[in-house]
């Protein structure tokens, strides 16, 4: 243990450990650590919007919504692994993004799973959306032997490399602890706070359906682009809301990795024929997530 709130836990992995390890022991310094990583995750997401133009409207909503959405997490300002592994899903977000309709971009699908099995060695989890970004792969239209074999082969790169560091060190800790990780299924439900927990989320979860309903029944408003690249999103989302459920100790990382297409969502259902709403909900996030950052710092 480093100290409140960065850890290693049973269910970490060897290089989470390792990280810890480097943290600073004073809790301010974890703390303001914490925030800037999550500005920075927040900023990347913004960016990530402006880059391949999901909400057309120029507006910052989807970093904003974001800080908004994970101020309602328990693990709000803990340093957690997927704090780290969270830009890598994001750089893996945009090479498939960036392959839309270009079935010639083997490179790109190679990048992609060679970020999202790295980020695993911090977050085992992000394991478990390989087979969504092989499925966003056919929805984008870049599925072919080429492309198949390029994801293939990026996903045991990475595996390569820490077979040959395992073998190198005699220690095949990291496989076996991987392994660990992924079998570790723990109910929410089995917690005895689990439903103040899991409201926050549920809710955002239900207000997010009925704003992509809401999207898909405005067709002639939407490209067949947009309506593939909000599909993936929603696919992401419901896979990371669901899968949360099995692991309790790592429900605050998926609910992390959850509104990063919610945000994306609600902005898009803000923009637009919404100003007004969209007008609120700018100044409404920022007013709220101050307020709760001193509320919070106050407890302390």
């Amino acid at each position: 243990m480093v100290g409140f709130p960065v850890g290693g836990e049973a269910d970490s992995t060897v290089l989470w450990d390792a990280i810890c390890r480097l943290m600073p022991k004073r809790i301010d310094h974890l703390y303001i650590m914490g925030f800037i990583l999550l500005c920075m995750g927040a900023m990347m997401l913004q960016w990530f919007n402006f880059l391949f133009v999901i909400v057309k409207e120029k507006t910052t909503l989807p970093f904003l919504l974001f800080l908004l959405l994970n101020s309602l997490n328990p693990g709000f300002y803990a340093i957690r692994p997927i704090s780290f592994a969270l830009f890598l899903l994001f750089f893996a977000m945009i090479e498939l993004f960036g392959s839309y309709q270009n079935p010639k971009t083997v490179s790109r699908m190679f990048n992609m799973m060679v970020f999202l099995s790295a980020g695993s060695l911090v977050w085992p989890y992000l394991l478990w959306f390989i087979p969504f970004f092989g499925i966003g792969m056919y929805q984008f239209r870049v599925l072919n032997g080429r492309t198949f074999a390029a994801a293939l082969l990026g996903l045991f790169t990475t595996g390569w490399f820490v077979l040959g560091w395992c073998v190198w060190k005699h220690d095949f800790t990291v496989f076996i602890n991987l392994f660990q990780c992924m079998i570790d299924v723990r109910f929410i439900f089995i917690q005895e706070s689990w439903l103040i927990t899991w409201l926050a989320p549920l809710c955002v979860f239900v207000c997010m359906i009925f704003a992509f309903i809401h999207i898909a029944l405005r067709k002639h408003e939407n490209t067949i682009r947009s309506r593939i690249f909000f599909s993936f999103l929603l696919m992401i989302s419901i896979a990371s809301f669901v899968i949360s459920v099995w692991y309790a100790s790592s429900f605050d990382d998926f609910v992390c990795v959850f509104y990063i297409p919610a945000s994306i969502i609600f902005a898009y259902f803000l923009s637009g024929k919404y100003r007004f709403g969209a007008f609120l909900f700018y100044y409404l996030p920022l007013s709220l997530f101050i307020l709760l950052c001193w509320v919070r710092l106050w407890n302390f």
